[in-house]
């Protein structure tokens, strides 16, 4: 196995590894507690906007895709069709065409909407009331499509992980 194969799965599995398991937690624990929570729910997302999340998920799931695509293109001589036919193949394309799905759908539907609400929480505290009613009208729209696009991002990084998982045994 050459070098640059290496540093390629590595990074793959463990940018992988976090971007799934980063999206499993925040579907089936964060984001249900935090709405549990009502207003002060709103306190722990902006803490976790303020960490980074939404700038390190995106470079940690870009750097994940890219990696898989590029592992697979040294492993299938360039998408030789031959290889990209087999089980093993079209396994892994697979998997890797819901990963850039689900990449997708983070990209453009929830990181915006996640974006906007960061941005609604951290200016409610100095709204007057009506402005502060405006505001939660809007955020309303925002979290169904957040916790909508982080099911879906979910659903798909479970298959991922599946066909990766398998992928090997297959060939």
């Amino acid at each position: 196995m050459n070098t640059l194969l290496v540093i390629l799965r590595l990074v793959h599995i463990a940018c992988g590894v976090y971007w799934a398991g980063t999206i499993f937690f925040f579907t089936t624990f964060l984001q249900p507690s935090v709405k549990d929570l009502g207003p002060d729910g709103g306190k722990v997302m902006i803490r976790l906007f303020e960490r980074g999340y939404l700038t390190a998920l995106p470079v940690i799931a870009v750097a994940a895709v890219v990696s898989g695509w590029w592992m697979l293109w040294i492993v299938s001589s360039g998408f030789e069709s031959a290889y990209m036919g087999s089980r093993n193949g079209i396994a892994l394309s697979t998997g890797g065409l819901l990963g850039t799905v689900a990449l997708l759908a983070g990209l453009f539907v929830m990181r915006p909407a996640a974006l906007r609400i960061w941005a609604i929480a951290k200016e409610m505290p100095k709204a007057d009331e009506s402005r502060r009613g405006a505001l939660m009208a809007e955020m309303g729209p925002l979290q169904a499509r957040t916790a909508m696009a982080a099911k879906t991002i979910f659903s798909l990084l479970a298959a991922v992980v599946i066909l990766m998982a398998v992928a090997r045994s297959l060939a």
